[in-house]
């Protein structure tokens, strides 16, 4: 994996998003056993946060796929961006999955809006991060 941009707030994104997929994973086991839950759930939970953060971390290392851009032209801030939104979209992810864990853990229901308050945050922020990429792409080539 490419570290070219992965300074300390990188590092700790990366940190975080890790620590908490594992948490999550492991209040996922413990939700499973403590209350009986389906087996084939509780490891398709776990399927889903690993094939999703996994997914996004191999497109932080080949951040020029996102977009379909070339290497050349995924270069700059453009790589910056594209970066730091995956990061960003991991971590809403992840904490959204990890917050929902705890809840059910605790015995208190979320209302069922809960996902989709998570799913338009991570389309907020993804759409920001493009709006500053389209920016700066249209400016190269007015150049």
């Amino acid at each position: 994996m490419k570290n070219d941009n992965l300074n300390m707030w990188g590092t700790l994104a990366e940190a975080l998003g890790l620590v908490s997929a594992a948490i999550y994973v492991g209040l996922q086991i413990y939700y499973g056993i403590s209350y009986g839950a389906n087996a084939a759930v509780v490891i398709r939970n776990i399927a889903v946060i690993l094939l999703v953060y996994a997914g996004l971390t191999l497109l932080s290392a080949h951040p020029e796929r996102v977009n379909g851009l070339t290497k050349e032209v995924c270069s700059g801030m453009v790589y910056v961006y594209t970066v730091r939104m995956l990061r960003c979209c991991k971590l809403i992810i992840v904490f959204g999955l990890l917050f929902a864990t705890i809840c059910d853990v605790l015995g208190v229901e979320l209302n069922a809006g809960y996902s989709l308050i998570v799913v338009l945050f991570t389309v907020a922020v993804a759409v920001y991060y493009e709006y500053k990429i389209i920016k700066i792409l249209r400016k190269g080539k007015k150049e």
